[in-house]
């Protein structure tokens, strides 16, 4: 066997290959006294040990509150601090850029750096490592891994040190196996925490635990199996279930809710910082396949009705198939111009009121009876419609027998389902708000506990429902395979259903249970198993024999969560090594103390209040020494305060405008100026057309500075000339990267520039800060100008332009020719272009239209269609009208006629960068 095949071989971004050296495992080198220790090793033990020592020095009540503080330091550190060096190594490489920047790896440029930090790194790495050949990608990455150490075990240790000081000793519990249950389910949770933290690591090594993509790639195949086929993310999502099994033996609500807010945290981090780098990394976005361009040009009027033809089909029949539909999905899309959702909205009203207005018992009863009918109407009703529809199109009959078609079957049980859904989670609320009381006291009982598991329960709900339509969209959300036919009958297991075969037969009813635990009433508990009952049989006897119907063999037996359970009850007690086995049997044998220990929960709480009641004997003995030193340090930390009071209000004028350099008199103003070098292309106004690049040219004195900057504002914007008083709203640049360059060009395109017409002007400002230095002469930014409707060439080539300025004219993005896709577009840019066709043609289209037509030829089209709809209110069928002729838009007689203008060039060729359009 080849020795090397069990190493690993790293990319760096420039494309350098290289073998990864191993890493050492960071707990055992950090905790086992016979390793070496680092200088960040002595850092990360200093500081637990400090915490340490404050934990067992300090009174109860003092170091409560101080815990509290450490441990949102630390995580914020994680999350936050982490999370921004993280963000800016995958934008922008900037951790690496640093590195060379300053020159810490450098042998020749910064020599004693370069002696302290081999040592240091090599300390902990093994013979395969050689700190002078590797890249500078890894140096860096294990460089930001003693960060990443120093942060992670000190924000473990504060959190069980917070723990520990907020242990609840005597907590009150009203159900007889209460502190049993608690003990019980705790320590579940713990060591369930700990095999998925291990199992994880098994999966992703110290590659993905410490984030080693941001900085390179490893050239192998990574298998996610184990833990990660059980839940999404599970460092981040189960991963955590040990900060609630601490917080159930803990019996404290301190410790839960700063551990939901610690979870949180955690979550924010992933969203912001590690999905986006996956997307980018291992996801990026497919290339859609072009058109190919025409040879050459439109020779004559004869070719023209050629190419329009073949663009007219291809956005006709596109524009149909892409037909933009919003339909109600629970609240989502609602529209009151719309005749299903007002009625929908009426009828949810009334039911919401009107046990609020009856009230008293009748109230409460008719709320229950509505939810019972609801309910038999969801799951019982549309359950047997639908069983129907998969025998023998039932549904769909009755609209062929009148004249319809499956279009219209589905787009009506649309509507229907989706109202018989809104109804019964309508009316449970409705059920649970009559029975519901305010508690007069939050801390009796399980009562804070049932109201923080409720809204945890609803918030499982909401993201699993979500998670569901994103796997399955309109089509599967609205059961769409008992009425479409033409549908490919493939399974794919993918988000959510990767997890699980069935998400909403086990997560899918938690909103019910958490609503059924706030309100705490036996009618609701009964409902709400009838509910949980309902939609179980639903599921078994109407979705699952039509899913078995159309799809076969393709269903899976075993979900990823029941395979992994399955597979760590094996794993796990054979894991363990034999002498542990004999170990524990002996000890269970023997020692009659540890069996009853096991048999009543008692004396295991027993054993811990022992505990701490010697750690808290400990630290009474110091308690008076600690507060004399207190008393001492009183009078002088007022004074403190008092001194630094005074100082932020005597400093006030100097925060309120912190990027505002004062000695700006050293400069000399003249020598800084700003010219546009873009003319007017806009005939009718002679200012700039809407999003058409602006091309400026700048002068500067050799001793201007490093981060000098430009951007765009209203005339009026600003209060005064010198100071930039607004945000550049990201219309802005630098001047400069090069020392001593006083003078350059920049061009300002696509989002650098603003798009609402105006009057604007350039700004020069002042190393970074808010001071100016020079303003342009002022220049309007005007609408285009439309060409007539019925030039459906001149047309597409104008929308052609707008999108290729939307996206900056960037050629992996932006549309070569009007039957292209458009990529990477997303809610500003179809704004924008909403925007600018309102200017153009007096239509108003929402944005996610724009999104949904996906190609010019499609918007094209349906421009023509919206003026026609909106004739003869539509400004351009009125210009028609004042012209004695009125061609439709839509007929496919109409000929383009030929364009002696600037939007002339084939349509079937790229629109140069430079040339006009309007």
């Amino acid at each position: 066997m080849n020795k090397t095949a069990r190493f690993s071989y790293g990319k760096t971004p420039d494309g350098k290959v290289f073998r990864v050296p191993g890493t050492r495992d960071m707990v055992t080198a950090l905790l086992n006294p016979k390793e070496k220790k680092s200088f960040f090793d002595l850092i990360t033990l200093g500081t637990m040990g400090i915490e340490v020592v404050l934990f067992f020095t300090l009174p109860t009540w003092l170091k409560q509150i101080l815990f509290i503080f450490v441990f949102f330091f630390w995580r914020l550190a994680y999350n936050a601090g982490l999370g921004a060096l993280l963000k800016y190594q995958s934008d922008s490489r900037g951790l690496v850029r640093m590195a060379k920047k300053y020159k810490i790896f450098d042998q020749e440029a910064n020599p004693k750096a370069y002696r302290w930090l081999k040592t240091q790194l090599s300390m902990k790495m093994g013979d395969d490592y050689d700190f002078a050949t590797s890249p500078i990608e890894y140096n860096t990455w294990l460089l930001y891994r003693q960060l990443v150490d120093l942060i992670l075990m000190n924000d473990f240790t504060s959190y069980i040190l917070f723990i520990l000081s907020w242990f609840n000793l005597s907590p009150q519990s009203s159900f007889i196996f209460g502190d049993a249950l608690r003990w019980t389910g705790g320590l579940f949770m713990i060591l369930f925490n700990i095999w998925v933290k291990l199992d994880a690591q098994r999966v992703v090594k110290d590659f993905a635990w410490y984030w080693g993509d941001f900085f390179f790639l490893i050239e192998q195949s990574l298998t996610f199996d184990g833990v990660f086929e059980m839940a999404p993310h599970p460092m981040y999502s189960v991963g955590y279930i040990g900060y609630y099994g601490l917080s159930l033996m803990s019996a404290s609500y301190t410790v839960l809710f700063v551990s939901i807010a610690a979870h949180a945290l955690q979550f924010a981090f992933l969203v912001y910082v590690e999905t986006p780098h996956i997307d980018k990394t291992y996801n990026p976005p497919t290339l859609p396949k072009r058109q190919p361009a025409v040879d050459g040009p439109v020779s004559s009027d004869e070719d023209a009705p050629i190419i329009n033809s073949t663009l007219d089909k291809n956005a006709t029949r596109d524009f149909y198939s892409y037909y933009f539909r919003r339909d109600l999905i629970v609240f989502k899309n609602f529209d009151l111009c719309r005749s299903t959702d007002l009625a929908s909205a009426a009828l949810m009203t009334y039911s919401f009121i009107t046990p609020l207005i009856i009230g008293g018992k009748a109230g409460v009863t008719f709320a229950i009876g509505q939810a019972i009918f609801w309910r038999i109407f969801h799951s019982y009703g549309l359950g047997a419609l639908l069983n129907a529809q998969s025998q023998n199109k039932l549904f769909t009959r009755h609209f062929v027998k009148w004249g319809g078609g499956v279009d219209q079957a589905f787009a009506n049980w649309k509507s229907i389902y989706n109202l018989s859904l809104c109804m019964t989670y309508i009316t449970f609320f409705v059920a649970c708000w009559e029975m519901y009381s305010l508690p007069n006291n939050w801390t009796y009982g399980l009562t804070l506990l049932r109201h923080t598991l409720g809204l945890f329960f609803i918030s499982l709900h909401i993201w699993t429902s979500v998670s569901i339509y994103e796997v399955l969209g309109d089509h599967g959300w609205f059961y769409g395979d008992f009425f479409m036919d033409d549908q490919q009958p493939t399974l794919i297991y993918s988000g959510i259903y990767r997890y699980l075969n069935n998400p909403e037969k086990i997560v899918g009813h938690m909103a019910i249970w958490g609503m059924t635990l706030m309100a705490n009433s036996w009618a609701i508990y009964a409902l709400a198993l009838f509910s949980q009952v309902s939609t179980f049989l639903f599921l078994n006897y109407v979705e699952a024999p039509h899913m078995r119907k159309l799809y076969g063999n393709q269903i899976r037996k075993e979900a990823g969560l029941t395979k992994t359970l399955k597979s760590a009850a094996i794993a796990l007690p054979n894991a363990l090594p034999d002498k542990f086995h004999q170990e524990v049997s002996k000890l269970i044998r023997e020692t009659a103390e540890l069996q009853a220990a096991v048999n009543t929960t008692k004396n295991v709480e027993r054993i811990v209040k022992e505990m701490v009641e010697k750690v808290e004997k400990t630290a009474e003995e110091t308690a008076g020494a600690v507060g004399d030193m207190v008393e001492a340090a009183r009078p002088k930390l007022q004074e403190v305060l008092e001194e630094t009071k005074t100082l932020l209000e005597t400093s006030r004028s100097r925060l309120i405008h912190p990027l505002v350099d004062n000695n700006i008199g050293t400069y000399d103003l003249s020598r800084y100026s700003i010219k546009i070098k873009t003319t007017s292309n806009n005939e009718e106004s002679g200012g700039i057309t809407l999003g058409h690049p602006i091309q400026i040219s700048w002068t500067a004195p050799e001793n201007h500075g490093e981060r000098d900057w430009i951007g765009i504002y209203k005339v009026t914007a600003n209060k005064e000339r010198h100071i930039t008083n607004i945000s550049s709203r990201g219309h802005w640049q630098w001047t400069t990267t090069e020392q001593g360059k006083t003078q350059g060009t920049l061009n300002f395109k696509g989002a650098q520039l603003p798009w609402k017409a105006g009057t604007y002007e350039f700004r020069y400002h002042h190393d970074g800060k808010h001071n100016v230095m020079a303003c342009s002469v002022a220049f309007e930014i005007v609408a285009p100008k439309a060409p007539a409707v019925q030039d459906r060439d001149a047309v597409e080539r104008c929308m052609l332009r707008l999108i290729q300025n939307v996206l900056g004219n960037d050629p992996e993005r932006m549309p070569m020719t009007p039957v292209d896709e458009y990529i990477g577009m997303g809610e500003n840019e179809a704004q924008r272009i909403a925007y600018t066709i309102k200017l153009m043609y007096g239509v108003e289209f929402a944005w996610e239209i724009i999104l949904a037509d996906k190609c010019v030829a499609r918007l094209t089209k349906r421009i023509n269609h919206a003026l026609d709809a909106l004739a003869p209110f539509s400004s351009v069928v009125e210009e028609k009208k004042a012209n004695g002729h009125v061609v439709s838009s839509s007929s496919p007689s109409s000929q383009p006629s030929k364009s002696n203008g600037s939007c002339s060039p084939s349509l079937m060729s790229k629109v140069s960068g430079d040339s006009t359009i309007y």
